[in-house]
């Protein structure tokens, strides 16, 4: 008793030490090694830099710079300005324009390198065609100016390197470095010397010692052509000295087009912490350098190596994010994409044979996006393929009377969890179950939308058979914890995992967007309570799949299912958590171990299901359909109330239409001014503004307002 005395008490000085600066974002947890993405949207070539600098190509192999799933990058190109810099500093150029930024020095040499892509094929002309099979093949090239300014009142003189680890076969003539026969870096000073004796796959090429004057400033240019030839490649060998202007030229009309004419939503989402809105920008440019065409369709992809494709589940809540910030157009091609997965008999199953959750998701996402598009004719378009997948999760249920087990009788036969846990074939599991149950709910609901009453009858009735089923074996199969929780464990047979927090990510998924439970269903309020006690950095421990590690996003799972549950200020918690173990240059890993544990990585990076959970928590922290009702600010906190602070959603897809408001504080700080435009469905019942912990007065406080009426509101702030 006295050990778990003390493990609660170090616990709860933990959470105390947490909460006093937990509204702050600084990237205190951030991992150790890094890598962010400069690639074009819809690119096809998804160039990568590390957090030296390093230019990374060609994922998969044995590979260096091993991060993921024990593969790396085939091709690492450095360039240095002299073997003997000092880096300090990396970061973007800003959350839109995804320059890196890479700082050095050297005794008084101040070393700026900026790293990012271009098309000589036309930016605007480059993204506008997406779809155009020529683009993919368009050129492409990643382009590389190191300045270095001499802040020293001697003259000195730098020896510039380009190193290069590769797998593949590297030759160098005249300035031109040749990598696999047909890439190409171009560098925009002349070679010294090459060596190539010291690995079997390590190139040193040494260029032209540069002088530099006292006050002066030198640029070194290099591109690289991503093994396609282009014009702009072309002049630059004729002539690379001269080049230099036309590179900065250059980078201007990068930073232009992030900044003018790409097309990544922009302007949605208004949060008054710089790092919050940062981070928010930085996640709508990834997901959208993630993606790719594939079979004339755009691809929501999760990342850019090992998760570079269409994950179903991922994929789900990254097409809901691009719905809800105004892209619907385009999450289309993704839905349809995903339904081109369907087999004959309405099974999907991308993942695994057995990863009967994907048939729950399909459903549900494809709901959930007719509903956000306000799409009933849609939806009525594709109801024959989504009412074949409910026939085989009814399949699926025969399934389990069938088999040589019985703890599943009625549910839904094992199969793959992912996330922690992978299963085994003769253990039953929840995982599956959950989603399964989110999919029919979904489809029942939807049934009722569009007018399929047969539909809506009959599975309604499946629905609460499968619903009672749930609920008897979740009683038969609840465990206690060491502190007492009474929780749910996803394997049906607990003492085959050790962890209770083990792959609950679908747990967290049944509170919200499943609503599965009640907010005071003592099953669901046990097991919150239970990934409570294992919170480290403010995040859930060992959920995933690295057992002493933290799965980032995870943060977004678990403060969507303290939201729905009616817990803001945790909610708001998590996302602070979640944003601070990102990188300092935007982006997350998918896992990596806390501060106190030697680094381990899995996933991708940038990992854009990451991404889209940052977007999708705080979007719902400020706006949250429940049923027939939107729900206002249940997770604003105080600190985004302060004087002349402004908290605004614009043209945000929810299931009543599009939603706009904006809640500015005036200058003294005493009062707020919300701005409330009307809503254009009238299903929505009445929009719920709540207003404890950050208006006057400590009391749970709502205003309920007529969603059809376009509301301004007064509202005096407890400062």
């Amino acid at each position: 008793m006295k050990f778990k005395i003390t493990i609660l008490l170090i616990l709860l000085s933990s959470i105390s030490a947490f909460s006093q600066d937990y509204l702050n974002v600084d990237f205190r947890y951030a991992p150790n090694w890094h890598v962010t993405s400069i690639c074009l949207p819809d690119d096809t070539y998804k160039s990568l830099v590390g957090p030296l600098g390093q230019l990374l190509y060609d994922f998969g192999g044995k590979g260096f710079y091993s991060y993921a799933n024990d593969k790396g990058f085939k091709t690492v190109v450095q360039i240095l300005a002299d073997e003997d810099v000092k880096l300090t500093e990396q970061k973007l150029y800003s959350p839109k324009v995804p320059i890196v930024e890479t700082y050095s020095n050297l005794d008084g040499l101040a070393i700026k390198q900026e790293t990012f892509a271009y098309s000589s094929f036309g930016l605007k002309k480059f993204s506008e065609a997406k779809k155009n099979e020529t683009v993919m093949n368009a050129p492409r090239e990643d382009i590389v100016l190191t300045t270095v300014t001499n802040t020293g009142v001697e003259s000195r003189t730098i020896q510039p390197l380009v190193i290069i680890n590769s797998e593949h076969a590297v030759t160098v003539e005249g300035n031109v470095i040749t990598i696999k026969d047909n890439g190409r870096l171009f560098i925009g000073s002349q070679v010294q010397g090459v060596r190539q004796n010291i690995g079997d796959e390590k190139t040193l090429v040494s260029l032209s010692p540069i002088q530099i004057e006292a006050g002066q400033t030198k640029t070194i240019p290099a591109i690289y052509d991503n093994d396609i030839a282009s014009d702009l490649t072309a002049s630059f060998f004729a002539n690379p000295a001269g080049n230099i202007e036309d590179m900065q030229q250059l980078r201007q009309s990068v930073i232009d087009f992030w900044e003018i004419y790409s097309p990544v939503p922009s302007g949605t989402i208004t949060i008054p912490d710089e790092g919050i809105q940062s981070l928010i920008d930085a996640s709508l440019r990834n997901i959208w350098q993630a993606r790719e065409i594939v079979d004339g369709r755009i691809s929501f992809q999760v990342g850019p190596t090992c998760y570079r494709g269409l994950w179903i589940v991922d994929g789900a809540f990254i097409l809901e994010a691009a719905t809800m910030v105004g892209r619907g157009s385009d999450a289309r091609d993704g839905i349809e994409y995903m339904l081109s997965f369907q087999q004959p008999n309405g099974k999907f199953g991308k993942l695994t044979p057995d990863f009967w959750k994907e048939n729950g998701i399909v459903l549900w996402a494809s709901v959930r996006h007719a509903l956000l598009t306000q799409d009933k004719e849609w939806l009525k378009s594709v109801w024959p393929k989504l009412s074949k997948t409910v026939s085989f999760i009814e399949e699926l249920r025969r399934m389990t009377l069938l088999n040589e087990i019985s703890v599943d009788d009625g549910l839904i036969p094992p199969g793959a969890i992912d996330g922690g846990l992978w299963g085994e074939d003769d253990k039953g599991e929840y995982s599956n179950v959950y989603w399964n149950l989110i999919g029919l709910k979904a489809m029942v609901e939807a049934a009722n939308w569009i007018g399929e009453t047969n539909d809506a009858k009959n599975w309604g009735k499946e629905y609460d058979d499968f619903y009672a089923s749930f609920q008897k074996a979740a009683n038969r199969d609840k465990q206690v914890d060491t502190f007492g929780n009474t929780y749910l464990p996803i394997p049906m047979e607990s003492k085959y995992y050790s962890l209770p927090q083990r792959a609950q990510w679908a747990f967290c998924q049944g509170v919200y967007p499943g609503q599965l439970f009640a907010q005071n269903d003592p099953i669901a309020n046990g097991t919150m309570d239970m990934l409570d006690t294992t919170l480290q950095e403010g995040m859930v421990m060992g959920t995933g799949w690295i057992i002493d590690g933290i799965w980032n996003y995870f943060a977004s799972f678990y403060g969507h299912a303290k939201l729905w549950m009616g817990d803001g200020d945790k909610a708001v918690r998590s996302l602070y958590a979640f944003a601070n173990h990102a990188s300092p240059l935007l982006a997350w890993r998918e896992e990596h171990n806390p501060r106190d544990l030697p680094d381990h990585y899995v996933g991708d990076m940038p990992h854009n299901w990451a991404s889209a959970e940052f977007i999708r928590l705080s979007i719902h922290l400020l706006a949250l359909d429940r049923g027939k009702e939107l729900h206002l600010f249940e997770g604003l906190p105080k600190e985004w109330v302060k004087p002349g602070m402004e908290t605004s959603l614009k043209n945000i897809a929810t299931p009543f239409g599009k939603l706009s408001f904006s809640l500015k504080v005036n200058t003294s700080g005493k009062s707020a001014l919300l701005n409330i435009d009307a809503l254009t469905d009238k299903s929505c019942d009445k929009i719920v503004v709540h207003t404890r912990g950050w208006s006057t007065g400590t009391v749970d406080k709502t205003i309920e307002l007529i969603p059809s009426k376009k509301h301004t509101i007064t509202i005096n702030l407890d400062q």
